[in-house]
């Protein structure tokens, strides 16, 4: 029973810090985890109150359309501060096929390279921001994912090692009986 629960704990621990191993390299120049059309959004503030808490992690689909009167996640890059922001959409120029332009309250023209999604096509997992934000940060990862894969092996070299000696000395051992007995 308890060598089942160790086995439980540590597939879920596998399954952990392959995903946040998973995310950390499907990072975008703006430090934002993306799968294809999906944006994984951690809020780090009270400024989306009440609709998004901190600590909230918020599914953004972009392959959901964009329209005047929605409102949108989009990366704020003004005085190369980084910051992902949610604002009503006032207007929507096609530049070209692929390139649009929406203003946003307040006359702020943003590429559609910068939109996430909009505001509507979200899923918010309450709480999972927090945690995921902890587990991607640099000394996060270090401690909880690193740290111990390191010591379990090197654990497991130490019991490699264990095994190799003990196989010698019984080697050693059955030799010597061996010998006596045929003396």
């Amino acid at each position: 029973m308890k060598k089942t629960i160790l086995n439980i704990i540590f597939v879920i621990y596998v399954i952990i810090a392959v995903f946040v191993t998973i995310c950390l390299l499907s990072y975008n120049q703006f430090k934002v985890t993306e799968f294809g059309n999906y944006s994984l959004v951690i809020i780090n503030d009270n400024e989306l109150a009440p609709d998004f808490n901190n600590g909230d992690l918020v599914i953004v689909d972009k392959s959901i359309d964009v329209l005047p009167g929605d409102k949108a996640f989009f990366y704020d890059t003004y005085d190369r501060q980084i910051e992902i922001m949610l604002g009503e959409v006032e207007d929507l120029e096609k530049v070209t096929e692929t390139e649009s332009t929406y203003t946003f309250e307040g006359e702020r023209k943003i590429s559609s390279e910068y939109v996430l999604g909009g505001e509507n096509a979200t899923s918010v997992i309450p709480g999972v921001g927090a945690v995921l934000s902890v587990l991607e940060s640099k000394w996060g990862f270090l401690f909880l994912i690193v740290l111990p894969a390191l010591l379990a092996f090197f654990y497991q070299i130490t019991v490699v090692i264990s095994d190799i000696r003990n196989s010698k000395e019984d080697k050693d051992d059955k030799v010597e009986k061996d010998a006596g007995k045929k003396a």
